[in-house]
This record gives structure tokens, sequence and C-alpha cells, in this order.
């Protein structure tokens, strides 16, 4: 297991009048090469719960293993933990610092004690998985580029350091709907390199359920949900957790109502081909 996680429980203010249970006895594992989603409504406790993963706020309650560092443990490997858990934190191009696109990305692995030379090719590799052409964009400010370049230069920055885990915190604010689409299928597509195991935070549960194969599902700082995207949208309640249904979900439960019977839907492809199958046709290759 890549990530373990029992009886981890968290809470804000402790003794005060303001005191907050962020999270309550929450346990789960997740293996290597999983696509994670984190969902739940503002205050259910998942940025508390991705922010203990690299030791952003430290264990009190509970154990928590990450790549085989127990972060219980009197001095855990803090460095180890953050150079093997990438965290790209909502709105990631604001956390771009340096003079030039190549001193950004290189920060990071340099940091982590690689040589200048070492850090220059990893930052030309990173740079590459996300689209951009590294000669080309390698001198220029980071804020002169368009937001979509900023959020590629921000998660180029990660991936140069080489983790095996990627966490996204909203990975698609702010963009419009074809930086979305470029965005999600570039953080698929890391997976095929050296990146093990995507956990995405999202409020859009319809980029959870075409790129994530598990859902955790948080609320009131319990886990109250551990399951597979269909099984989560087509059999519970979400919505009463101030969650909205994927658009493919809406129109297949919809139908249902109304008689039709429908092959369950989560994307809109998935949706095209279940109504071609209703209606006796085939989808184009």
């Amino acid at each position: 297991m890549q990530i373990v996680v029992d009886h981890l429980s968290c809470v804000y203010s402790e003794k005060t009048p303001f005191e907050k249970r962020a999270l309550d006895d929450v346990s789960f594992c997740i293996e290597a090469g999983q696509s994670v989603g984190i969902v739940g409504c503002t205050g259910s406790g998942k940025s508390t719960l991705i922010q203990h993963l690299n030791g952003l706020i430290k264990l009190k309650s509970g154990k928590v293993t990450v790549l085989d560092i127990d972060l219980s443990a009197k001095k855990p490997d803090y460095k180890a933990l953050r150079r093997g858990i990438g965290m790209l934190f909502q709105y990631p191009e604001y956390q771009l610092f340096a003079d030039t696109v190549a001193a950004d990305v290189k920060f990071g692995p340099q940091n982590f004690g690689m040589s200048k030379e070492e850090a220059e090719e990893a930052a030309r590799e990173a740079i590459t998985l996300v689209g951009l052409d590294y000669d080309v964009i390698k001198e220029r400010s980071p804020l002169d580029l368009s937001g979509g370049q900023k959020r590629r230069v921000a998660i180029a920055g990660v991936l140069a350091y080489r983790p095996k885990i990627l966490i996204l915190d909203e990975p698609t604010a702010g963009l419009d709907p074809a930086g979305k689409r470029e965005m999600l299928t570039l953080i698929d597509s890391l997976k095929q390199s050296f990146v093990e195991t995507v956990i995405t935070v999202s409020h859009n549960m319809d980029e959870i359920a075409e790129f994530c194969q598990r859902v955790l599902v948080l609320g009131g700082g319990k886990l109250l949900y551990d399951t597979t995207p269909e099984e989560l949208f087509y059999h519970h309640d979400v919505e009463s957790l101030g969650l909205s249904l994927p658009h493919a979900v809406r129109v297949v439960k919809t139908l249902e109502s109304r008689g039709f019977s429908i092959p369950h839907a989560l994307t809109e492809k998935d949706l095209t081909q279940a109504l071609l199958t209703h209606l006796g046709g085939k989808a184009h290759a």
C-alpha cells in the first residue's frame, strides 16, 4: 500500500470556544496505480486530509503511512515524503515566483539535492511532459504566460522531482472548458510516465466520474463512502450531501423516471453509447 490512513482525527483550536473537529476517525488505504477522487461539500475535511498526507499538518491522532514513511514516528523523514508526493494547490499559477520558467521548474529538483545539470535535464523533461517546448519557453517570465501555460508550468515544477504520488486540489478551477479538458487529459496521461498514483480533490463530479476509479466521500469530517463512481452516483443520494450528479447520470435518471430503461453512463461518451444501444443503433468508431 502506498498510503495507509488509520483512525485519523484532527481538531482545530482544541479546548477553545472555536474548537472544530475537521477529521473524525478516518481510515482508508490507497494502492499504487490508483486514480482516486476526494469529494465533499465545503468544510467536509478534504483539504485537512490531503495536507496530512504530505506533512503540512502534523499528525496528532491516528496513524498515517505514506511510501513506507510513518508520520506517527517521532521524527518522520519529511524531506523524503515531500519528494515522493507532488502536491498542487488550487490556482497553482499563483505559486510561480522565479524570474524565468526554467528557474521556477528547477527550484524543486535543486532543493532535493540534484546538481545544476541534473535539475536542468529534469526541468526539460517535465516541461516537455506537460506539452510545452522547453527551449522556447525556458527564458520567459512566468508572468507573461497564458493562464493555461502558467498552470502547466506549475505542474512541471512538481513533476521535475519525479514524485510517485500526485495530489491535485481543484486542478481545473478557473479554466475555460477547453482548458479544463486539456488539463484533465494531461493529468490522466501522467500515469503513463513515472507518476504512479493520482489523487484529485474536486467539486466537479463530471471530472470525478470520468477520471477516477475510486471515490472517497467526506462529510462533517467523516469518511462516508469509499466506492466506485458508478456505485456512488447511481446507488447513493449524493445530492443530500451537497454534491451534484454528473450530467450523464442526471440524464439517465431523468429518463428512468419517465419509464425508459437506459444502461448506466458516467460520461457524455458513455451516454451517447447507452442511448444508441437503447435505440438499437451502434456508435461510430
